[in-house]
């Protein structure tokens, strides 16, 4: 577990009670906030003590948006997903609801996910001599940005596979109209793809320098705002900065998703995921002769199971203690030739490590 760092021994003011309730009152009504550590009382949370000795109008807006549970009456104390990092700003461009895709049956290999199962996955379109394909993929962490890996927007691909749709809400490649037929037996539809472009493109400094693909990962800003409320289009959560991945691992295992290479060896029209166990470093490190840095993590490793090409950039992702929310642990990155080898695992950007980066790269 993360630590806060802070103690209610700092000589902050209590907020009266006359106060307190008064919170309590407007924050009943959104106490939606996805919290990706600890939710505590608001009288353990000094950032939130500094602005309860005299709140504005719009403070009273921030605690509401970081409230995540309401106390009962035993407690006059709302409960806050107070801040974990004293240098980052209260308020975040990251939304705090997030990460809320269904609660999805246990992924055994290369399944199909259900409709609108991950509605932060992005799908990249990048034109060339037979028209436009989809090479690579991301995951959607607010209503302007996709976070993805370095390398599905590096020049030395740019230049030559111009990247011209970034599309949203995608889940059957091969249709116009995605529709499924329910265990009821009636026919359900998402809505419409959302086709954006992009008006920004940022990739880590040190992006290869370091080591083969070290600081695979990369923001893009699209050209207008998306509502990332919907059924079909919504916001992955971030794990906290630093934040080791095998602290938030359920039996050590997570879930990639895309439309990558199959076991078959083509493209798959419909998003697919797979569960793959977590790879100790030490040996991860010793298939890939040393190369690795405390970055990168590894999963796989098992005959069948894998990211393939056509995956890289999209999200590895952990679900919370009971389901959803779902947090982004990992940026699908590189990995062997042939996909899904025996003891080969692949290699995926650790997004803890850049979730500071991250928030200092993001403009309303």
């Amino acid at each position: 577990m993360v630590s806060r760092g802070f103690s209610c021994s700092l000589g902050l003011r209590r907020p009266t009670p006359l106060l307190l309730l008064l919170l309590l009152v407007q924050l009943a009504a959104t106490q939606n906030a996805v919290c990706p550590h600890e939710c505590i009382p608001v009288t353990e949370c000094p950032q939130f003590m500094e602005l309860l000795n005299n709140p504005t109008l719009e403070e009273v807006k921030i605690l509401q948006k970081a409230t995540c549970s309401i106390p009962s009456a035993a407690s006059s104390d709302p409960m806050v997903c107070c801040p974990t990092d004293t240098t980052s700003p209260i308020t975040s461009l990251l939304p705090q609801r997030c990460g809320q895709g269904p609660e999805l049956d246990r992924i055994h290999g290369g399944t199909e996910v259900p409709l609108s199962g991950y509605p932060w996955m992005a799908v990249f379109g990048y034109s060339g001599l037979a028209g436009i394909a989809f090479l690579c993929g991301g995951s959607v962490i607010n209503e302007r940005y996709v976070l993805t890996a370095a390398h599905c927007v590096h020049d030395s691909l740019l230049q030559t596979k111009p990247l011209e749709v970034i599309r949203l809400g995608e889940w059957d490649l091969s249709t116009e109209e995605d529709c499924e037929v329910t265990n009821q037996g009636y026919e359900d539809c998402a809505p419409p793809v959302q086709d954006l472009t992009y008006e920004e493109i940022i990739i880590h400094p040190d992006y290869n320098t370091r080591a083969r693909y070290s600081d695979d990962i990369a923001l893009i800003r699209l050209s207008r705002s998306v509502d990332i409320s919907g059924r079909s289009i919504q916001a992955v959560c971030l794990p906290p900065q630093g934040q080791e991945p095998r602290s938030v691992l359920d039996q050590r295992q997570a879930v990639v998703a895309g439309w990558g290479t199959t076991e078959n060896g083509t493209t798959s029209d419909k998003m697919l995921h797979v569960t793959l166990p977590m790879v100790d470093r030490a040996t991860c490190n010793a298939t890939y002769q040393g190369i690795l840095v405390d970055e990168q993590i590894c999963f796989g490793g098992e005959s069948g199971k894998d990211s393939c090409k056509g995956d890289s950039g999209g999200p590895l992702l952990v679900p919370g203690p009971r389901g959803p929310p779902f947090f982004q642990i990992g940026v699908v990155s590189y990995g062997p030739t042939i996909c899904a080898i025996d003891a080969f695992p692949g290699v995926y950007t650790s997004v803890s490590y850049y979730r500071s980066w991250i928030e200092k790269n993001l403009k309303p």
